[in-house]
């Protein structure tokens, strides 16, 4: 370990420009979709002037009622001083010759269809009951900015203030006031959130200490969003917006959230939801239909919300695919794409011809467009969204922050969607106090326990290896991913340790899991004894642990030999009692997990997904002199895959050295601790941009098979419409989606 001084006294925290902020505020206000800014921005200024803390949500939520369906203006969670409704539109533009103090009876109509429905919410979680009552009495204000109330009315049920008299709303006692982990659930059950949790109930687990029982606790507290979560879900902005996340910091959960809520709040609009993995489309099928049915008792309406892959197929429409049907040009699949503008610019050239094509023209196919997985899409596939999406341009994308090692450049908004034609960018996002924030930060991590991604961070990086791997080109992007400093200094050609920073890390990881039980890494003399001991802990794991078959995942970092390599391990389950599927082999390519089988697959399928256990077979082949930086990627990309537990296993002196890595982090108690390189070097070593497609090492075999095939195709003229259906289906598997 390197020499480091010691952090300087008093030295100035940062806490701005996306790294982790305070969330210690007495009012946090998060703003939904609302149709009054000037109404909105006069209440907020009411709100803050008149000192009531809490979380107020503005446009939030939306809930069923007598078959219909009701918009809540306004909700306050409290405290000190309860749970407050407010009305802000009904006495909005009223005269002072109309204003009486009292509430007209459509006014108190309106109250109690939204007492009613927020009650009947909250009365349905067990959590939020003393006895047969609420734990807490639900207040009525409707807002009358001509009023004149220096005293609160007991007796009435709806109340009538002005913006200057809000203050009036009593306080509770001190003996009736909200504790934190009640707030807590006030917050959950209005947020949606109580429906995060899994459609699994683990009925089999009856052991206390067992990892079914841990994986369950997990889960329930992982149902409630933090801080920064809930804005990304429910903040709205009416225009473009950026959500930017470690990996497992929710995107995926935030943005099928924020679809669900929009579809209900105007099911009207057109709405779609689009990525980059097609495993993907099984969990935001799910997380949808669970979020909509939650807000309003029915499902969604398919025809107006669309999950949609981003490029599409023949087989099933996507963005891009659907965007050359309105456009009346040809559809470029993988295949074509690849042949016209090379394997890895394909889907960058494909969708430049539709750039080409629609010119400054508006194709107005959407209201909304929610992207998922950003970081892993060419800029020329967000040109055409921006042509594809109606004014004002309702484009909400999510960057996985450094899922892959990579995305240390993020693009700006000008990269990604261009400029107008009198030089001014076409997205500028800003956030400013008391409105909807158009950037928003997600810095914790609720996938990974803190000690597994510092263990990805470090093998991925390289950073006991000798020399260093890759390196960030930028000293602050540790601090925006939730690290802090120990000792020593974060800059260039310094010496420093870093670890987690509490702020970023939950609580519970630390209390429901063991560090060395939860990571696990080992190296072994054969390929076949690998196999074999994945089978026996995975059979261990079912009988003995309480977990079940769609718990576990088995991650092949080589993607050209994942074929053979599944077809070796679904052999090494059968022989352990145990049934095994490959998705997109032997089972459905956008379906994943299932009830009573293990899933494996390679890489780059199993990116996006998550599963409380992993294991990374055959993680040798990430220490290789070939792709040094893309390889450690692959394995960064594997391990963050967990959720819970990870088994890291390979054979021979490659993996030996890859286990040394670990345990040395290990042996540091989860810090890493580096001589930071100069800038220059910095630069040199900065972490490649993307998890590397799949890739042909010199000098192996598969290459000269595979070159002698390609010239006998070549010479026979052999087009790609021409291979049978489960050729062009090996050659996805191969290489990539998008066919």
């Amino acid at each position: 370990m390197p020499s480091v001084p010691a952090k300087k006294p008093n030295e100035k925290e940062t806490s701005m420009n996306g790294i982790i902020p305070d969330i210690d505020r007495e009012l946090d206000i998060i703003f939904g979709e609302f149709r009054d800014p000037e109404v909105v921005q006069s209440f907020v200024r009411g709100v803050r002037e008149a000192g009531l803390t809490g979380t107020l949500y503005v446009g939030y939520p939306v809930l069923a009622i007598d078959d219909g369906r009701v918009e809540f203006d306004a909700v306050l969670v409290s405290r000190d001083r309860g749970v407050v409704i407010f009305d802000i539109y009904s006495f909005a533009g009223r005269t002072h010759a109309e204003s009486s103090g009292s509430a007209p009876s459509e006014v108190d109509g309106r109250q109690e269809q939204l007492y009613a429905a927020l009650y009947n919410k909250l009365n349905s979680f067990k959590e939020l009951r003393r006895g047969r009552q609420l734990l807490v009495d639900i207040i009525t204000v409707a807002i009358d900015p001509l009023v004149d109330v220096s005293e609160w009315n007991d007796d009435a049920e709806t109340h009538v203030v002005s913006l200057n008299s809000l203050n009036v709303i009593p306080q509770l006692a001190p003996s009736d006031r909200i504790s934190d982990v009640e707030v807590q659930h006030l917050n959950a059950a209005i947020q949606r959130i109580s429906n995060l949790r899994p459609p699994k109930k683990r009925d089999n687990v009856t052991r206390q200490n067992s990892k079914g029982a841990a994986i369950k606790a997990i889960e329930a507290q992982i149902a409630n969003l933090d801080l920064w979560q809930k804005r990304g879900s429910i903040e709205y902005v009416d225009g473009p917006q950026r959500i930017r996340g470690l990996a497992g910091s929710g995107k995926t959960v935030v943005l099928a959230l924020k679809a669900a809520y929009l579809h209900v709040k105007r099911p009207d609009w057109k709405i779609v939801v689009t990525f980059n993995t097609r495993s993907l489309y099984q969990q935001f099928e799910s997380l949808i239909q669970r979020f909509v049915f939650a807000q309003i008792g029915d499902g969604p309406d398919w025809e107006k919300l669309t999950v949609m892959h981003a490029w599409g197929a023949y087989d099933r429409p996507g963005v891009y695919s659907t965007i050359t049907s309105a456009l009346g040009i040809p559809f470029r699949d993988f295949g074509t794409a690849s042949r016209m503008f090379g394997y890895n610019q394909a889907f960058d050239g494909a969708c430049k011809e539709v750039v080409t094509s629609v010119s400054d023209r508006d194709l107005d196919l959407y209201d909304v467009m929610l992207i998922d997985e950003a970081q892993d899409l060419p800029a020329s596939f967000f040109r055409i969204a921006y042509r594809a999406v109606k004014e004002p341009r309702r484009i909400v994308w999510a960057y996985d922050d450094l899922q892959n090692l990579g995305d240390f450049h993020m693009p700006s908004e000008a990269e990604l969607f261009g400029w107008q034609s009198d030089g001014t960018q076409r997205v500028t996002l800003l956030n400013n106090d008391d409105q909807p924030q158009q950037d928003i930060v997600l810095p914790r991590s609720y996938r990974n326990p803190p000690w597994t991604l510092v263990t990805a961070h470090g093998v991925g990086f390289g950073i006991y290896h000798n020399p260093m791997i890759q390196m960030f080109p930028n000293p602050a992007l540790w601090l925006r991913l939730g690290y802090r400093e120990t000792q020593g200094e974060l800059d260039f050609d310094r010496n420093v340790v870093i670890e987690r920073d509490p702020k970023s890390v939950p609580d519970f990881f630390g209390k429901l899991l063991n560090p060395e039980d939860s990571l696990q890494v080992r190296t072994v003399e054969s390929q076949d004894v690998q196999y074999d001991i994945v089978a026996k802990t995975i059979a261990q794991l079912l009988a003995e642990e309480e977990l079940q078959h769609s718990d576990i995942l088995i991650v092949i970092p080589d993607t050209m030999t994942s074929r053979r390599t599944g077809a070796r391990i679904l052999t090494a389950l059968r022989e352990n009692g145990l049934q095994g599927h490959v998705p997109g082999v032997t089972s459905s390519r956008d379906e994943i997990f299932k009830d009573s089988s293990i899933a494996v697959t390679h890489i780059h399928r199993a990116k996006g997904n998550e599963a409380p256990v992993i294991f990374v077979v055959d993680a040798d082949f990430c220490e290789s002199p070939f792709d040094k930086k893309k390889r450690r990627n692959v394995l960064f990309t594997a391990i963050t895959r967990s959720r819970a537990w990870t088994y890291v296993i390979g054979v021979g002196p490659a993996m030996q050295q890859i286990e040394n890595e670990i345990l040395q982090i290990r042996q540091n108690n989860y810090r890493l601790s580096f001589h930071y390189p100069t800038q220059q070097e910095a630069a040199a070593l900065a972490a490649s941009s993307d998890l590397p497609r799949p890739s042909i090492a010199a000098g192996r075999e598969a290459v000269d098979d595979l070159r002698v095939a390609l010239k006998k195709a070549k010479k026979e003229q052999l087009l790609w419409d021409d291979l049978p259906d489960d050729l062009q289906r090996d050659f996805q598997e191969i290489y990539g989606p998008g066919t």
